[in-house]
């Protein structure tokens, strides 16, 4: 691990005793809880951090409550306070915030604006909207999984390869340059472009199952969320990891499917009742 600082990504299974033998902090910086799409609770997610020794940003999809419930618990893990948002256009944006006051402060602006987009229905905000948002706060703006998905633009990098989101990367701060829910052709188009661009990164698990978190990390020589920030916002952190195993993967995407249920639900149900109000309403003008 000595030759880190010359080769900062690595797309290979982290040695955590050997990079804390180096003097860096390891955090994973993408993972999802039961507060979302996950199955993990969060005292067993500390529990598991604090025996593999590493810290965490929980990053549950549009949702905090996760994340400060880790903070509010964690004894000797550092919690970098953070998000992932779902946008309209399909990439997913990850927003690490220096305090969860910041962190739920943006969380109230982020729902206000939905609210106003559309108060019966449930619908996501576009990229741009969400990052200029985050520009009030002192945050890292980073775009998850870039290149991801095969077949959907959960990647802005995707999106921006199709001219979806013209001057995007104006408003991001870094890239995820390894996640572990992407195959490995996708991650090293990721790693290859934060290597060959003047631009931050970082790297997560991207875990919805308890198994999955810790398999890849992100590293800096620091002891305090805004040290470990400031890092990554410098380039002097490292992100070694890989891709989670197949068996993994496959309770993974039974996780996530299974949690699009009660939100498909929801979804139906405010459909039902928006039209149910239209209708009363154009009934009632009748009258």
């Amino acid at each position: 691990m000595t030759n880190s600082l010359y080769n900062p990504i690595k797309l290979e299974k982290p040695d955590i005793s050997a990079l804390k033998k180096d003097g860096y902090t390891p955090a994973d910086m993408h993972l999802h809880t039961c507060y979302s799409d996950g199955l993990t609770k969060i005292p067993d997610l500390l529990r598991y951090a604090e025996k593999k020794g590493i810290s965490l940003s929980v990053t549950d999809h549009n949702e905090i409550g996760g994340a400060l419930k880790a903070e509010k618990y964690a004894e000797d893990t550092l919690i970098i306070p953070g998000i992932e948002l779902d946008t309209k256009e399909g990439p997913h944006l990850l927003i690490y915030f220096y305090t969860s006051d910041d962190l739920s402060e943006f969380f109230n602006d982020f729902n206000r604006e939905k609210a106003e987009l559309s108060p019966a229905l449930t619908k996501n905000l576009p990229v741009m909207k969400c990052l200029t948002l985050a520009e009030q706060y002192d945050c890292l703006r980073v775009a998850a999984h870039p290149f991801g998905y095969y077949g959907i633009n959960r990647g802005v990098l995707k999106c921006v390869d199709k001219n979806m989101l013209p001057g995007v990367m104006d408003h991001l701060d870094g890239i995820e340059a390894i996640c572990g829910g992407m195959i490995r052709g996708l991650n090293e188009k990721s790693m290859e472009y934060a290597r060959n661009n003047d631009i931050p990164f970082t790297g997560g698990s991207d875990a919805h199952i308890l198994p999955d978190v810790g398999n890849v990390l992100t590293g800096s020589y620091v002891e305090t969320v805004e040290e470990f920030l400031s890092g990554i916002v410098n380039r002097k952190n490292i992100v070694i990891g890989k891709s989670g195993n197949f068996l993994n993967k496959g309770a993974t995407a039974g996780v996530i499917a299974w949690s699009f249920v009660p939100y498909t639900l929801s979804y139906l149900s405010a459909h039902y009742l928006a039209n149910k109000r239209r209708m009363s309403d154009i009934f009632s003008s009748d009258k």
